[in-house]
């Protein structure tokens, strides 16, 4: 799993990665001005590869690390089905009926951490209307009754996809409302930003200052961070190409144990990390 800690002056701006969040956690923000002096730093890492699609429940993975000064100590990867079945039954019945809650609380409950999400946190400055983004959140979610009718309105009021300022500096491959991602952004901005802004269960960095009796939560772009680390190779592909997409996840993995970016990771997270087709 990859991480990538969003950087924002506006709605649509700006990415560093894995290195600067190792340095932001492990020096406990010290050096990140008055204001964050005193905060201390996160003991936990969960890096989430989001999905919006039927089966969200079992395509949203979550990585589990601890930062330390040598780079990440990886501990587990699972599923938000496999983890999530037992403690939410009761109260959810079955978990996969509301996958988008579950996360949610799971986040509201981990104070300690700081959270990773793979989906745009914002849209290009020609699609907003609100200056303010918890305006922008809000607004959002009571506008788009679904991700068809956000992508229909999107596509109505643009000849191209554009791009965030975000995605062009850290080179992300796809618009926020690209037909491959336009699920993402919706459920993930109306579903997951909203309830964790307007239920003010957490800390949504940069945009929000930060508070240490909440976890914080980034936006991350896996795919920006092998780019930036030149470790970047396809490793999502399936049928004939499938051998070759998971040598790709190998060399991938091992390339950010050489860099140092993973300092240790459990036998279990890495069999998950090769072994999965989709997952970031």
């Amino acid at each position: 799993m990859t991480y990538i800690l969003k950087i924002k002056k506006s709605l649509t701006r700006s990415i560093c990665n894995i290195k600067q969040i190792i340095i932001f956690l492990t020096d406990g923000c010290k050096s990140r001005g008055e204001c964050m002096k005193n905060l201390s730093p996160k003991s936990t890492i969960y890096g989430v590869d989001f999905s919006g699609s039927k089966e969200a429940c079992k395509k949203i993975w979550v990585c589990e690390s601890v930062p330390t000064d040598k780079g990440l100590l990886v501990k587990d990867c699972w599923n938000l089905e496999k983890k999530c079945e037992k403690k939410y039954e009761e109260k959810c019945g079955n978990p996969c009926d509301k996958p988008f809650e579950i996360l949610t609380e799971f986040i509201a409950s981990n104070p300690q951490a700081i959270f990773g999400l793979d989906f745009p946190f914002g849209l290009p400055e020609c699609l907003l209307c609100k200056n303010n983004w918890e305006s922008f959140v809000k607004r959002f979610h009571e506008q788009y009754k679904d991700p068809d009718q956000f992508y229909n309105d999107s596509h109505s009021r643009v000849e191209k996809e554009p791009k965030r300022l975000t995605d062009i500096d850290a080179k992300s491959p796809m618009s926020p409302i690209f037909i491959h991602l336009h699920k993402q952004t919706y459920y993930g901005i109306s579903n997951v930003l909203y309830s964790l802004n307007f239920e003010n269960f957490a800390s949504i960095h940069p945009i929000q200052p930060l508070e240490e009796s909440k976890p914080w939560v980034i936006e991350i772009c896996p795919a920006s961070t092998l780019k930036f680390e030149n470790l970047y190779r396809s490793y999502k592909k399936k049928g004939k190409k499938a051998k070759e997409s998971k040598n790709n996840r190998k060399f991938i993995l091992q390339g950010l144990i050489d860099k140092k970016l993973i300092t240790d990771i459990s036998p279990e997270a890495r069999e998950s990390a090769v072994v999965d087709k989709e997952g970031d």
